[in-house]
């Protein structure tokens, strides 16, 4: 009995000693397999890099994505739309033998900007702005243009230079071109010739244009053939008595410019005729000029140049009514230069015509028509900053030894003088009404002293 227990605890020990190395055996080997899955699966993770750039406009190949590309792995993700020559971000699954695994794709631009110079000729001046020295500009994003070193100053830098321009794009991507520039230097202003000063009447149906004023006008500078002409006339007012400035503007291309004022007269309709033809104006003004010359100093006052002006066509130009035409101020003031002999208009012509030349502002005033009475003219002078009467007609010679005229009158006084001095006064500057009378000799064609000049 005790060798048949001996015998059945061999039979599980014979067992225990077979199955056991076996079990073992087993169970390393399933341990082992899962070791080195584990290792081929983390190698295939260690070998994806997390995120790639890639260069618009180039291919999306596999390599790009992993340090050592997995055997067996091929794209999950279709990349056949995606448009590589877009700025934008992806995500990238791939399949690694029946492992998935993802990196993150972006699109970016490492290309700086590129443009074709557009080489400049100009004048000194203000630099163009920097979007206008290139063309061709290409990029896939928007582009900053200016200049690399800062604007030029192509006013004192002339001749052949080469500025550089920088693009940048959003990604800050920068390149340079250099624009080749040619800078004239031109720092000559034009001249302007055939100036004109106008007259009007203010109830005339006719307008000056701005082709009028211009008619005649030329300029000529040193390097721009034709230089631009303008004329600012927006002061003038051809409805209401007085004179007007217009200014004359002549620019070359480097933007040099010349001004030139002259004038519109506008007068009553009653103020003796208006000079429109140009070539009498200036026959005029020159006869006024060579006589003013030889009665008048540089240092007078204008209240003692126009007193000379009076007292010498007083006593020059003598009184005669039929010896003047009545075809305009200019016309007349010529015949009674050059026969020395006028009627009452043709001698305030004439004052008027050396009043002009002096730079003194004067109007022709004409009477109201008087039964009875013939037309008369006189002056109304700007003098020491006011407006008065000046009337060069010979009045009381019989009662002085020289003769008496109206000089510096105030409406009060010239209504008070010999004859009939009623006129308009609309339209007409405000006269003054302080009396200067005491110190004016229109007897020896002098100025008192003590005359109150006022302060400049």
């Amino acid at each position: 009995m005790s060798a048949g227990k001996k015998n059945k605890f061999s039979i599980i020990r014979f067992l225990g000693l077979l199955l056991m190395p076996l079990l073992a055996g087993g169970a390393l080997g399933v341990f082992f397999a899962f070791g080195m899955y584990s290792h081929f699966i983390g190698s295939i993770d260690a070998s994806v890099i997390p995120e790639v750039e890639l260069e618009y406009g180039h291919p999306i190949t596999i390599e790009k994505f992993f340090t050592r590309v997995p055997v067996n792995t091929t794209f999950v993700t279709d990349i056949n739309q995606i448009d590589t020559g877009k700025l934008a971000t992806y995500q990238i699954w791939f399949d690694c033998g029946g492992h998935n695994v993802s990196s993150i794709l972006k699109v970016v631009d490492k290309t700086a900007p590129t443009a074709d110079p557009v080489p400049v000729d100009m004048y000194c001046g203000k630099a163009p702005k920097a979007d206008m020295l290139v063309k061709n500009v290409f990029d896939l994003t928007e582009v900053k243009i200016e200049y690399a070193e800062g604007t030029p100053d192509l006013v004192m830098n002339t001749g052949d230079l080469i500025i550089p321009v920088k693009l940048t794009d959003e990604d800050g991507n920068s390149s340079i071109v250099e624009v080749p520039f040619k800078v004239t230097d031109d720092h000559t202003p034009p001249v302007l010739e055939g100036i004109q000063t106008f007259e009007h009447v203010a109830k005339d149906k006719d307008k000056i244009t701005k082709d009028d004023y211009l008619e005649g006008v030329k300029a000529t500078d040193d390097y721009t053939s034709m230089p631009k002409i303008d004329v600012d006339y927006s002061k003038v007012n051809l409805t209401v008595v007085g004179k007007y400035p217009i200014t004359y503007i002549a620019t070359d291309k480097a933007g040099n410019r010349t001004e030139v004022e002259s004038s519109v007269t506008v007068y009553r309709t009653y103020n003796g005729g208006v000079t429109t033809n140009q070539k009498d104006l200036n026959k005029a003004l020159a006869l006024a000029k060579t006589q003013l010359a030889k009665i008048t100093k540089s240092k007078d006052t204008d209240v003692v140049k126009a007193m000379n002006i009076y007292y010498w066509v007083y006593h020059h130009i003598y009184f005669s009514t039929g010896a003047t035409p009545y075809k305009g101020w200019a016309k007349a003031a010529i015949s009674a230069f050059t026969k020395k002999r006028a009627s009452c208009y043709g001698r305030a012509c004439a004052c008027k015509a050396m009043l002009d030349v002096a730079g003194i502002e004067n109007y022709l005033i004409m009477r109201k028509r008087v039964p009875g009475l013939r037309i008369h003219n006189w002056n109304l002078v700007k003098l020491n900053g006011e407006w008065y009467h000046c009337d060069v007609q010979i009045y009381m010679q019989g009662l002085a030894p020289r003769g008496f005229f109206c000089f510096m009158m105030t409406d009060k006084e010239i209504a008070k003088a010999p004859t009939n001095h009623s006129y308009a006064k609309k339209g007409f500057p405000k006269r003054s009404t302080k009396s200067v009378q005491k110190w004016v000799d229109v007897y020896n064609g002098k100025i008192k002293s003590g005359f109150p000049y006022k302060k400049k």
